[in-house]
């Protein structure tokens, strides 16, 4: 007898560390690592390991030691870098996952039947995850709406619970039958639930697309105008160029030189100060601000521009609209306040050992809110205190760059500041600097 407990025991360490790579395969898949030497990773595993045995062996009830296995797993989860009502719901399904997968098993009550059920309820863990990441799109981003994060918060965890106490029921002890059932049943709905999630964040980041691409297709609409405007006046100017001579020839035989010298002036202002206020060579970012700055001349808000980058540099459109375009739209909104009297934008971006260095300021006068999480409210008067969309994105898409961001504010001036790194050039190209 003792050396059947022995067995048993010794089985359960030896098949329990195969759940440690299906668990960070699991979390890898949806959230980035945060440490890229495998060895580091193993040793913390290790250690989350050596902590779950040291539970085994305790002598504490069977609920503490479920919800600190629950925290164990959650904690593991900060080796990962994402969000954290993400992570969380994460976890729990990875331990209700656990916890179905050998309950789901028929019971058995002979040594030789347990040790097999705990590779079989291994086997079945991974075949569960495998599937989880193959029919998954987009879990683990974007955001949900207040009933969706209960229902998913609230699935796994109510499956956890249910599991436990059903276990201990009379009526289920009596009839071994009924768990596995059970189990499966749980198991059906939580990776209904799962699907259901993950469909949703799918249709949402497909309208996301697609308001981003009809925004980016009103920047290069509004620069191809721009550029229209510009060859029509260039072309006008060269029409008029030779009669403009004559009459400047008869001025200066007829000894009108302050009225010769004003038109000549005249004449190199056109030229100086084409349509457009950017032109850096590249034409997503000079879109945008053109466009913003036809914003900003609507509103009366005076609009600096310092940029100091090559042409040609290799952006991706989607990240850098999102940055500027976000970016941009914030600062017009603090600075249409009319209490905002000193209100101005300044951009500047630089661009200095293969990084690209942006810098958003404008002055505000409404109240700054934050959530628990770090958040900002939204400050539109529409917004009935949810989360400004805008920052969220703009953070997010330089998160998924692996870029830094810093939002700044004091003395009534927000500051928004953004590297993003390995932004290649052509080799000829060299640095535009365009001040405004």
């Amino acid at each position: 007898m003792n050396n059947n407990i022995f067995m048993e025991e010794l089985f359960y360490i030896v098949t329990f560390p195969l759940l440690l790579p299906i668990i960070h395969y699991f979390y890898s898949h949806f959230f980035f690592c945060r440490i890229e030497n495998k060895f580091q990773i193993a040793l913390l595993y290790s250690l989350y390991f050596g902590c779950h045995l040291t539970l085994y062996f305790s002598s504490w009830p069977g609920s503490v030691l479920l919800t600190i296995n629950t925290g164990l797993i959650a904690i593991l989860s900060f080796l990962y870098r994402g969000n954290l009502k993400w992570r969380m719901c994460t976890a729990l399904f990875i331990m209700a996952l656990i916890l179905l997968s050998d309950a789901i098993m028929q019971p058995v009550y002979s040594t030789s039947g347990y040790i097999m059920t705990l590779f079989l309820s291994k086997l079945l863990m991974l075949m569960l995850v495998y599937i989880s990441v193959r029919i998954s799109h987009a879990f683990g981003e974007g955001s949900l709406s207040g009933w969706y994060w209960v229902v998913l918060f609230c699935c796994p965890f109510i499956s956890i619970l249910g599991i436990v106490q059903l276990s201990a029921n009379q009526l289920f002890r009596t009839s071994p039958i009924l768990i596995p059932l059970v189990s499966s049943g749980l198991l059906l709905i939580n990776f209904l639930i799962f699907v259901l999630s993950d469909r949703i964040l799918c249709v949402q980041s497909a309208q996301s697309k697609n308001q981003l691409l009809e925004q980016q297709n009103t920047y290069y609409i509004n620069q191809f105008q721009l550029i229209k405007e510009r060859h029509e006046e260039s072309s006008t100017f060269q029409h008029d160029f030779k009669n403009i001579l004559l009459g400047l020839r008869a001025q200066l035989q007829s000894g009108e030189d302050d009225i010769s010298i004003k038109e000549i002036d005249k004449l190199l202002g056109n030229v100086e100060n084409p349509s457009g206020i950017c032109n850096s060579g590249n034409l997503i970012i000079d879109s945008i601000i053109s466009y913003k700055a036809q914003v900003t001349k609507r509103y009366d808000i005076p609009f600096f521009i310092d940029l100091n980058i090559p042409s040609g540099l290799e952006l991706d459109t989607t990240v850098i609209s999102v940055i500027l375009g976000n970016g941009l739209d914030n600062a017009i909104e603090a600075c249409k306040a009319k209490t905002n009297i000193d209100r101005y934008i300044k951009l500047q971006m630089h661009y200095l050992n293969d990084s690209l260095f942006m810098r958003i300021q404008n002055p505000y006068v409404h109240e700054i809110r934050m959530n628990t999480y770090g958040e900002f409210f939204s400050t539109k008067s529409n917004a009935h205190s949810r989360i400004g969309i805008g920052l969220k994105s703009i953070k997010k898409i330089v998160d998924d760059s692996r870029g830094l961001v810093d939002v700044s504010y004091s003395n009534r001036l927000f500051q928004l500041e953004i590297v993003l790194f390995n932004v290649i050039i052509p080799e000829t190209t060299e640095p535009k600097e365009i001040r405004r």
